[in-house]
């Protein structure tokens, strides 16, 4: 009970769609009655009196024949199979309707799936404790109640309806195989139409049901939640340690490249970046290395190591840092501001050859 009472999170798509993977959907179980009834009344509505002519003919040629019939083995086993044949005839095609309804109502309440894993055999399924809560617990005595309920109504309404047609059963003594099977497939339509309706009302009721159970099992924890995010994006530990060697790995190639450097421009303390430049083989100079505080002070280090020109510009220092990323071209803005210290650079190169 406390770990249902954790489970107050409405479950992600991914619990959904794992959950009916394994094959657990909400099949409300009315639905099927219901759908069996409806074609079964639809059947006897397109083809009752079909079906009442066709067994009403068979009964009177047994009965017409009853007389001289001499049973041997061949003759009872040409009876069966006639008797067989004719019904199969007369009732196939209703049974198969109905069929096709309960089919039709597991389509419409979802696409079912087949899973391996609910063929599995199941050692704690078989555990007496088990056994007995599956027989006497809630859902257990849910089901129960239902199936009470539904044949105490359908005794009723079938009563209700039969009681009265008896009295008008005489009519069908003497009468041809037509009478006898308008009158029955009118009884049986009347009886299926009213037994229809009270099994569609409990199949809502027990489809509203059923999906609520079903949705009350599928919510989560937090930390299913948590489970699941991490089995999906990754535990973010790991991320948070991938992404720190990348940006190692990319602050070793940056500081690499600041040997090469045309000049370093400075805050002077706070910020560094990096710029090279290739007279007629670059359109503008290029941002090579770039950073901040402990960063910064590394590219001046690296620069003066490297005999690489430093020049103090804080304005032009801040605003190259928050605009040009790495090994990306400096904006037209800067170009002015940039082109001073490369010429005054360049002059102070060709001074001290």
């Amino acid at each position: 009970m406390a770990d249902t009472d954790n489970k107050t999170l409405d479950p992600t798509p991914k619990k959904l769609e794992d959950a009916r993977k394994k094959g657990d959907v909400p099949v409300a179980p009315e639905m099927r009655h219901a759908a069996m009834f409806a074609a079964a009344l639809a059947g006897v509505m397109a083809l009752g009196t079909y079906a009442a002519e066709r067994l009403a003919v068979l009964a009177s040629g047994l009965w017409a024949g009853a007389g001289e019939a001499a049973f041997t083995s061949g003759s009872a086993q040409r009876l069966a199979r006639t008797l067989f044949a004719s019904i199969l005839i007369a009732v196939g095609p209703l049974l198969l309707l109905t069929i096709v309804g309960a089919i039709m109502s597991l389509l419409l309440q979802g696409i079912p799936a087949i899973s391996a894993s609910r063929l599995k055999l199941k050692w704690d399924r078989l555990s007496p404790m088990a056994a007995a809560k599956r027989l006497f617990g809630k859902q257990a005595w849910v089901e129960f109640g239902k199936t009470l309920a539904k044949f105490a109504f359908v005794a009723l309404i079938v009563g209700t309806i039969a009681w009265p047609a008896f009295h008008g059963l005489d009519r069908m003594v003497g009468a041809d195989a037509g009478t006898i099977a308008s009158l029955s497939s009118a009884i049986v339509i009347d009886m299926l139409r009213s037994v229809a309706m009270l099994v569609a009302a409990l199949a809502i009721g027990d489809l509203v049901y059923q999906r609520r159970q079903w949705w009350a099992r599928q919510r989560m924890s937090h930390q299913e939640v948590k489970d699941e995010h991490k089995q999906s994006e990754g535990d973010p530990q790991i991320k948070a340690r991938i992404r720190a060697i990348g940006m190692a790995r990319a602050r070793r190639r940056m500081m690499s490249a600041v040997p090469q450097a045309s000049v370093v421009i400075t805050n002077p303390t706070h910020f560094a970046v990096a710029l090279r430049y290739d007279h007629g083989a670059m359109r503008a100079p290029i941002v090579v290395a770039k950073g901040a505080d402990r960063i910064a002070l590394r590219i001046r280090e690296l620069a003066g190591e490297h005999k690489v020109s430093i020049v103090e510009s804080p304005p032009l220092a801040r605003a190259l840092y928050a605009s040009v990323e790495i090994d990306q071209p400096i904006k037209v803005e800067h170009y002015a501001a940039v082109a001073e210290i490369i010429s005054y650079v360049l002059k102070l190169t060709r001074a001290s050859r």
